[in-house]
């Protein structure tokens, strides 16, 4: 079936999870949505416990379908959208992000049959919060993407790290059936954490390779910011891979991501001042991260690559902190 049968064959719902969005950045990501030169069926506002001064945005389009639930956090609003949607498909926007004008198009198009149980990926644009495009990052971020775009090797690739955005993908309702919802305990990687469970469950994934067809808006409020709670969430996502994942390859990679993070939350401590805390775990961690990295089959070179840059910079940061630590502690006496 060609690109062109599959657009009108197949509808889309969209969903926008919103809690006090900022009004000008909602209004865009709306519209956003609205104009895509293939329509979506419908959009599925879901006001997760805010205030609900957004609905002076709405333009009359009955396309637009708002629902409001008490503030459980963004997965479980985007469960709750998923359950009110009525289409074959759903993609989903982040209140303050926006797609470009034939990202539905576009990743439909990629579909090979109509109806497929599948999920579509793309490359996106970083921005500030001006709109003005953080170029070195943006850059990186697409990067990243084209080198981990493999469908062959999709969940070794994820496994690696997550460079799939959230206002990008475009899944088949039933996929969430089998692979299961958003999980809440994993916030805020919960979109990795459904990515990786929808690889694992084998369904196809088609990664559009072309150009960026989403717009992520990185500022001061971004989950991204809140270093600690995304340490720990992703350990949480690392050891619910572990506990199913048979590939061995998957599991090494999940391994010393695994003792990285734990490494990362250790020099927290650090930060924080605590230093015999600090003291007291660095040292188990990064032996135990070396121990992992040793026996690591470089199944990926680039990506390996990538990973070793990684244990390089942080083994060498806590090392200089750890003898740095006895100075400061002396100080605070």
């Amino acid at each position: 079936m060609d690109g062109q049968s599959s657009t009108n064959d197949m509808s889309v719902s969209a969903i926008i999870a919103l809690y006090n969005p900022d009004l000008h950045l909602f209004e865009k990501a709306l519209l956003s949505v609205l104009n895509q030169t293939c329509p979506v069926k419908e959009i599925v506002l879901v006001n997760d416990g805010g205030a609900d001064n957004f609905k002076d945005k709405l333009p009359d389009d009955l396309r637009i379908k708002v629902f409001s639930k008490p503030n459980e956090g963004v997965a479980a609003a985007r469960n709750f959208g998923i359950a009110q949607c009525t289409s074959e498909y759903i993609a989903f926007l982040d209140q303050d992000d926006f797609w470009y004008p034939d990202k539905i198009q576009e990743q439909i198009a990629l579909i090979p049959v109509s109806g497929e149980h599948c999920m579509v990926t793309s490359p996106i644009h970083i921005i500030d919060l001006k709109g003005d495009e953080i170029y070195k990052k943006s850059q990186r971020t697409q990067e990243i993407y084209f080198l981990k775009a493999s469908k062959e090797k999709a969940l070794l690739h994820l496994a690696y790290e997550n460079f799939i955005y959230s206002s990008t993908p475009l899944i088949h309702r039933s996929v969430f059936d089998k692979a299961g919802l958003f999980d809440p305990h994993t916030q805020p990687h919960d979109d990795w954490d459904m990515y990786l469970r929808i690889v694992h469950a084998g369904f196809p994934v088609y990664f559009y390779r072309e150009k960026p067809l989403s717009v992520w808006r990185m500022h001061d409020s971004n989950e991204s910011h809140k270093v600690n709670a995304m340490l720990r969430s992703k350990c949480l996502v690392e050891k619910k891979m572990l506990s199913v994942a048979a590939d061995p390859d998957v599991r090494k990679v999940l391994k010393i991501n695994l003792q990285l993070d734990y490494v990362e939350l250790d020099n927290i401590l650090y930060k924080e001042r605590d230093y015999i805390q600090f003291r007291s775990l660095i040292l188990t961690h990064l032996r135990s991260l070396l121990q992992e990295y040793a026996g690591n089959s470089g199944a990926e070179k680039e990506l390996d690559n990538i990973l070793m840059a990684r244990i390089q910079k942080i083994v060498l940061k806590s090392i200089r902190r750890y003898l740095f630590s006895f100075y400061c502690q002396a100080m605070q006496r």
